[in-house]
């Protein structure tokens, strides 16, 4: 009786029987409709009230953990690895309809820990690197980390699939199988090759290494008849060392630039030869990942033979050569894979002569570099660059100061003579340490024991800041000797450019002192305060 269709069936009837009384109709015809309103209302009500059931039974359902099939089992079980824990477990009839499970397949299983739900594979995971293959069909893969290596075994569809060492791999979230090999990435390594042509005024100063350089590099290139009569063999890479900032790079660049010219004018086919300067930073080769820094030093010399069969002259210049070519005892010590100094042995011992490509290391501590990188027939010339001397200095401070600069005075040398004075005096202002020796003798320092061109290149665009502050400020624009002398004063009183307590080992290699030797280092305002204190004492 309280079905609602019911009830508008009765109502239609009471609307026939009274068609005489139209006032009780129009409130029959209200009923009507509030009725029908009210069954809508309620059959949405009871559509939202199934809706929140069906969500707090999920809610109260135990959720569904996920599986890695590591392989059959016993007695139709299949073998799954859930959270890092191994099981053994029954498999729903339903997922093995379209065949039986394989090695790497994802499924759900419930509390029970029964195979419910065959899930699609995953498309990412952890990351590792394929080491070898053993002879059970294992895998040896090497995790993020780079230190810790484990066995994983592949998907039943990869197991065809061959691996090389180095290869990258995705792994499945429990890292016990092998899901598929990961796209071959771009890793080309990202250095600078480009050619700027440099001339030796660029340079400024260093002569004596400047012709030693010249014979060393250019005499094969250039005069190959010569050389080859006499029987000359040829070099095949050079080691520039000496403290920061004092040319190496520049030298470098500049001899490339030197014989490309000169090959140029020997040769109407030459015309269009080109150099190729591929300048590498030793941090830049290093890498975590096993194999990594090797592969690095690879392209680097397939690069450079790349450029070499075009045609062009390429030279390979290796900064901070001691970073990545450091003695394998060192390496070992700072966790660095002791096979790359090998590798770049090969890579040299590969290369005939300079005619092929010029190698280039560049250092500030050579007595760090492996001596297998060192020996005659890899690293043929060892050649210092020295910190300049007042001619140098000279010589420096007119790249930086053109000639058409706004100077005071009227010649360029009247600028710089002052300063160079200031800079080579042994006056108390100029002393930097005080060294005490181990035969009991006292070695002053002075400023010129640290300048470097790059030291010279800040002081004058210090110099430079200062005219043009004074020219914004209504003054006439040009560079005094005072503002040379300021920046200098700037640079070695301010700036900090003399060594810090925690790397004067380092300084002394640099400055030509066997640390053994020195006993202690002082700051002459240090030994004026001890004795000062001395003196007190005494009086007191």
């Amino acid at each position: 009786m309280g079905d609602p269709t019911h009830i508008i069936e009765l109502i239609d009837r009471i609307l026939e029987e009274t068609e005489d009384q139209p006032e009780l109709q129009q409130k029959i015809f209200d009923l009507r409709d509030a009725l029908l309103a009210a069954q809508q209302s309620a059959q949405q009500y009871n559509l939202k009230i199934k809706t929140l059931e069906e969500t707090i039974r999920q809610l109260k359902s135990p959720a569904h953990r996920i599986g890695t099939v590591l392989g059959p089992g016993n007695d139709d079980l299949v073998r799954l690895n859930v959270g890092g824990t191994e099981y053994q477990a029954a498999v729903s009839p339903e997922i093995l309809e379209n065949g039986p499970l394989q090695v790497g397949d994802q499924v759900a299983v419930n509390e029970g820990f029964v195979a419910i739900i065959k899930l699609p594979r995953p498309q990412q995971g952890p990351i590792a690197r394929v080491v070898t293959r053993l002879k059970d069909g294992h895998w040896m893969v090497n995790g993020g980390t780079g230190n810790t290596e484990f066995m994983v075994q592949a998907c039943d569809d990869l197991k065809e699939e061959n691996f090389r060492e180095g290869d990258e791999i995705i792994l499945d979230p429990t890292q016990r199988v092998i899901l598929k090999a990961l796209p071959k990435r771009e890793q080309k390594l990202v250095v600078e090759d480009e050619f700027v042509t440099v001339t030796w005024e660029q340079v400024g100063g260093q002569e004596d290494v400047i012709k030693e350089v010249r014979k060393v590099i250019e005499y094969p290139i250039l005069h190959q008849e010569i050389l080859d009569k006499m029987e000359y063999r040829m070099p095949k890479g050079f080691l520039f060392y000496g403290p920061p900032g004092c040319g190496k790079t520049l030298i470098g660049k500049a001899i490339l630039s030197d014989i490309v010219n000169k090959l140029k004018e020997q040769s109407h086919d030459l015309k269009d030869l080109e150099g190729r300067f591929i300048h590498v930073k030793g941090p830049e080769i290093l890498n975590m990942w096993l194999g990594e820094s090797e592969r690095k030093v690879r392209e680097i010399f397939k690069k450079a033979r790349d450029y070499r069969e075009k045609g062009q002259l390429p030279f390979i210049f290796i900064d901070e050569a001691e970073s990545v070519l450091g003695t394998r005892q060192a390496l070992r010590v700072n966790n660095i894979s002791n096979t790359l100094v090998p590798m770049f042995c090969a890579e040299m011992d590969g290369i005939q002569s300079v005619r092929d490509m010029v190698v280039i290391l560049a250092t500030n501590r050579p007595d760090l570099i492996d001596p297998a990188i060192l020996r005659p027939g890899r690293i043929d010339r060892k050649i210092k660059v020295s910190r300049p001397d007042r001619g140098d200095c000279e010589d420096i401070l007119k790249v930086y100061l053109k000639k058409d600069l706004p100077i005071e005075g009227e010649s360029l040398d009247a600028l710089i003579g002052p300063f160079l004075d200031t800079l080579f005096g042994t006056a108390p202002e100029q002393e930097a340490l005080l060294l005490t020796l181990r035969n009991g003798e006292f070695k002053k320092l002075y400023w010129k024991d640290f300048i470097s061109g790059a030291i010279l290149e800040s002081i004058v665009l210090r110099a430079k800041e200062r005219a043009i502050e004074r020219a914004i400020a209504g003054e006439p624009l040009m560079i005094k000797v005072d503002d040379l002398l300021k920046s200098l004063e700037h640079e070695f009183v301010e700036n900090n450019v003399l060594p810090a307590d925690s790397n004067m080992e380092d300084w002394l290699q640099l400055l030509d002192f066997d640390p053994k030797n020195v006993v202690r280092v002082r700051r002459p305002r240090d030994s004026d305060q001890a004795a000062h204190q001395t003196m007190s004492r005494s009086i007191i």
